[in-house]
């Protein structure tokens, strides 16, 4: 996967083969690709390519919920280059979404316009709803695939830049679905201003998500769960640090807050060093962390799995339902 390619770097050419889902994240931008193959008399798409620019648009949103020109402009840089890579795969073969900082930011028409002008298909802006709806078929779609038992009532959690999406389903089913305002991005800009990591940064972030889940939580306690899965780059930071640790991937309060605890010792982002964390992740830890901590207390989860699909796996399952996904 790239996070950065240069301009005029040579772009595969792909065909109607190729199956393209464009992510428009309020952290990341995403573009996945992948290519239909029928194995067996069984089609399956696979990966071709992957890029990722982190653009950040959750911090690109002022006091009025506007998105200023440079966040425009940074993903509006990015779409050029997603679209040079589109450019030869046919428009009913592509997906384009967009999530919560476009959903939140008052200007988004802005953005829209020009974005829709760049690229060969119309950015579809998902509701909160939707979004957590897409999570959860990529969730159960990946896991019948992988022969996860799915059978039994799951929580899916997704932590994004500017929104965090809480279901309970069954099977392929999702019962209960909410998206919660508490992002990683944006809570970081909001608890984290100064790049310190301390005690009261922390506690105040944590309080915030808390009291935004505890407004739902009583619910989905009620419709309870058998298993619990998260997606985002939190979680899989999370499980990452415990792979380092030759630990199960598990994740449980008690290595949460022993995370927490080494992210306090650090004192600032910058001086973040922790066995297993990738650099890229470092910036967004604390606000992500935190949220992740208020999720296990205020729903009382007991432990947490890495959900082995999410968004963009709901969305190649929404363009090919019949083919399996192999990323």
């Amino acid at each position: 996967m790239t996070d950065v390619l240069s301009q005029d770097q040579v772009i595969p050419q792909y065909d109607n083969n190729h199956y393209a889902v464009v992510d428009l994240g309020s952290n990341s931008f995403h573009l996945l690709i992948t290519r239909l193959t029928n194995s067996s008399n069984n089609p399956t798409l696979i990966t071709a390519n992957k890029v990722k620019q982190k653009v950040r648009l959750a911090a690109g949103l002022d006091t009025d919920l506007n998105l200023t020109d440079e966040a425009i402009t940074r993903g509006l840089n990015c779409l050029k280059l997603f679209a040079k890579h589109l450019a030869t795969i046919p428009a009913e073969n592509i997906i384009i979404v967009a999530t919560a900082a476009l959903r939140i930011a008052k200007n988004n028409d802005i953005f829209f316009q020009s974005a829709n002008d760049i690229l060969p298909k119309s950015i579809k802006l998902l509701s909160g709803e939707q979004e957590a709806s897409t999570i959860y078929a990529g969730v159960a779609h990946s896991s019948v695939q992988k022969t996860q038992v799915v059978s039994n009532k799951q929580l899916v959690i997704d932590i994004g830049g500017a929104s965090t999406e809480i279901i309970v389903g069954e099977g392929n089913k999702a019962k209960k679905l909410v998206s919660l305002d508490i992002g990683c991005v944006s809570f970081l800009g909001k608890y984290f201003p100064d790049n310190r990591l301390t005690q009261e940064n922390f506690a105040n972030c944590i309080a915030a998500a808390t009291q935004a889940i505890d407004s739902v939580s009583a619910d989905f306690i009620q419709l309870g769960w058998h298993s619990a899965v998260g997606s985002s780059g939190t979680m899989q930071a999370m499980v990452e640090i415990l792979s380092e640790r030759n630990e199960a991937k598990v994740m449980t309060l008690d290595f949460l807050n022993d995370v927490q605890q080494r992210l306090i010792n650090s004192q600032s982002i910058e001086h973040i060093d922790i066995a297993g964390l990738r650099e890229d992740r470092k910036a967004v830890l604390a606000s992500g962390l935190s949220i992740l901590i208020a999720l296990f207390t205020s729903l009382q989860i007991k432990e947490m799995r890495l959900s082995s699909g999410a968004l963009r796996e709901g969305l190649l399952f929404e363009l090919l339902p019949e083919a399996d996904i192999k990323l």
